[in-house]
């Protein structure tokens, strides 16, 4: 029979945290006991951790430091230095190819061709929310709903926990009229003043609500239908 890991309780209760309020919330400790699970499997992390920060200070001068700097500090072996080295590499490129593929909303010509390529192709009507950070380029964006406008079903929570998640500071709707036209009905007028009086309780901007249509694009703010030949110049 083999020994039970007595350790293997702490270890799923850290998960749970982490599940229930996120890394930000934990101590530094905690954190970095966490990313000492990636190279050690079973063996207990706290004790490694405590001794990383009082070698190095911090969490980001642990990744900072060197592979023979880890390797001094009791307890980290040859895997364990080697994939803290590598943490900071792959932030990097983590960032430098969400850059790449990254798509502005500085113009209505951006929001234009952002919102084609999601609906390109669909024959049923879809309703997106999409996040826009600091920099005025779109995070990511999520269906909300399939079919008709008059069938949305606005889930409150769950914008709000994206919101947060994706570090947005504004947001534009749009959906589509792949049947017809983009001018609005009075269901779009009545969908948009919904989401104008929730946007607003979160304190969100809420920059535009988008139609895309045959004809070209409506937009609620500038309370226009711009022709689809606008955005072929």
């Amino acid at each position: 029979m083999k020994d039970k890991n007595v350790h293997s309780g702490h270890r799923n209760r850290l998960r749970n945290l982490i599940d229930k309020v996120g890394l930000e919330s934990l101590t530094d400790v905690q954190i970095v006991e966490q990313i000492l699970t990636m190279s050690n499997a079973r063996r207990d992390t706290n004790e490694i951790a405590h001794a990383l920060l009082n070698k190095f200070g911090s969490i980001s001068k642990i990744l900072d430091a060197s592979y023979l700097a880890l390797k001094e500090v009791e307890g980290v072996g040859d895997v364990t230095a080697k994939m803290i080295t590598y943490l900071p590499q792959i932030f990097e490129i983590y960032i430098k190819d969400k850059n790449k593929h990254s798509y502005s909303c500085k113009t209505m010509g951006d929001v234009y061709k952002y919102f084609t390529n999601i609906f390109k192709g669909l024959t049923n009507e879809v309703f997106v929310i999409a996040y826009i950070n600091k920099n005025s380029t779109f995070q990511t964006y999520e269906i909300l709903s399939t079919g008709n406008i008059k069938q949305v079903k606005l889930e409150k929570l769950k914008i709000t926990k994206s919101v947060i998640y994706n570090n947005a500071t504004s947001v534009i709707t749009a959906h589509n009229h792949p049947l017809g036209s983009a001018s609005p009905s009075q269901a779009d007028y009545d969908a948009y003043a919904s989401l104008c009086t929730f946007f607003a309780t979160i304190g969100l901007m809420y920059v535009d609500n988008i139609i895309i249509g045959n004809d070209g694009m409506f937009s609620f703010t500038q309370k226009t239908l711009i022709e689809k030949q606008f955005f072929e110049k």
